[in-house]
């Protein structure tokens, strides 16, 4: 196909990749741009060079400093309180119109959920939401009925629902990653045109290393003000790891991660458990462990960090919740109660063989099924059908 003009637009690209948003905004960028594509990126708050190191961006816009300083464009009522809600400013519209006018796109592609808004403003490219997992379903899933505190969540989901119904009219195609938040964003948007584009993983950057591993050690890691690991942790740590250290009492597992909350600090405090806080880089640490758990129990989208652990050759534990959006059939242990949890736990530590067949199949198996050149050829079927479609237009 011929090269298309695609323009990334995110409130910021940050280093290090801590973020979903991160992850799968540079992951994508990079694979088009290797596939031969002209990508640009805008956005709020200008990057640092680390967070752009490797991709060779056609150009760079901040969505801050247009000339006239602001716009107003056509929106409903509804979609202007949601945009003040969410805190869009008039300058970003007007940032985002300078830069599609000085250079014509064929696609804008916005990496977000609070800056769909901007896509009111684009009027001759191709108009993309890529929000990876669909924000309403998130919430939606970390509700549980007969446990009152996560009633909370119904407000945001329903929030959400509204919020993206509310600007069905400024997007042509949903990119997402599980087949689940598929089914939410058409039910709740209304738009058919939902593509399912798997993230990928650097498998380079995350590759083996051989490295001593702790004896009878396991490793988490993510963003840890974010929900579904703090909830993920918190199942584990209360319900799980008290029957783990009582079938094998030098069980010790290793939690890393960015800002973590007082209540993840104050789960850190559980026999056996270590806290490892804003660590840049953790692929030299979790590989000195020797199964890496994914406890999760919420959440929607795809767990990059399943896609990391596999990349690195790690065997891994994990609940059915954390396969969620895996192409595939991942290789690792699933456990459902504590006694499973520590009996799989139990037997890999004690079996560097196993230990060592389950990582290799993993890596092989996220070599196959998560690169993101697989992810840039899904987003590609969904651009070139675009482009189709515009040309057969009277």
């Amino acid at each position: 196909m011929m090269p298309v003009r695609i323009l990334f637009v995110k409130e910021s690209q940050s280093w290090p990749r801590a973020s979903g948003h991160d992850v799968h905004g540079y992951g994508m960028m990079d694979a088009l741009i290797a596939r031969g594509h002209s990508v640009s990126l805008a956005t709020v708050v200008a990057p640092s060079p680390l967070a752009l190191e490797g991709l060779n961006l056609t150009s760079q816009h901040d969505l801050t400093t247009a000339p006239g300083g602001s716009t107003n464009p056509s929106l409903t009522r509804l979609q202007r309180k949601f945009a003040d809600y969410y805190g869009v400013k008039s300058e970003w519209f007007a940032g985002l119109k300078f830069a599609l006018h000085h250079q014509p796109v064929d696609a804008v592609v916005i990496v977000a959920r609070h800056l769909l808004p901007l896509l009111a403003v684009v009027k001759r490219a191709a108009r993309i939401w890529y929000p990876a997992d669909d924000p309403a379903w998130h919430h939606l899933s970390r509700v549980k009925l007969r446990e009152r505190r996560t009633w909370s969540e119904l407000r945001p989901a329903v929030i959400n629902g509204l919020y993206e119904r509310s600007y069905r009219s400024c997007f042509d195609r949903v990119w997402v990653v599980s087949p689940a938040d598929r089914t939410a964003l058409r039910l709740l948007t209304g738009c058919r045109k939902v593509d399912l584009v798997s993230n990928g993983v650097d498998a380079e950057y995350f590759r083996p290393a051989r490295v001593e591993q702790s004896a009878t050690s396991c490793a988490f890691w993510g963003r840890l003000d974010f929900g579904p690991n703090e909830e993920a942790l918190d199942w584990f740590l209360r319900r799980v790891w008290p029957t783990v250290v009582n079938r094998t009492p030098t069980a010790n597992l290793s939690v890393f991660g960015f800002n973590p909350t007082e209540r993840i600090r104050a789960l850190a405090q559980s026999p056996g458990v270590s806290l490892h806080a804003n660590l840049p880089d953790l692929r030299e640490e979790v590989q000195k462990r020797q199964v890496v758990v994914l406890p999760f129990v919420t959440g929607g989208g795809i767990k990059n960090k399943l896609l990391e652990a596999a990349a690195l050759g790690m065997p891994i534990v994990s609940t059915r919740w954390a396969l969620s959006g895996a192409k595939g059939k991942p290789p690792v242990r699933v456990a459902r109660d504590a006694e499973q949890w520590s009996t799989s736990l139990a037997n890999l530590w004690s079996n560097p063989l196993t230990r060592a067949e389950l990582g290799s199949a993993a890596r092989r198996w996220v070599l196959t099924h998560h690169t993101w050149d697989a992810a840039a050829r899904a987003a590609e079927s969904a651009l070139i059908q675009m482009q189709d479609a515009r040309r057969s237009r009277p």
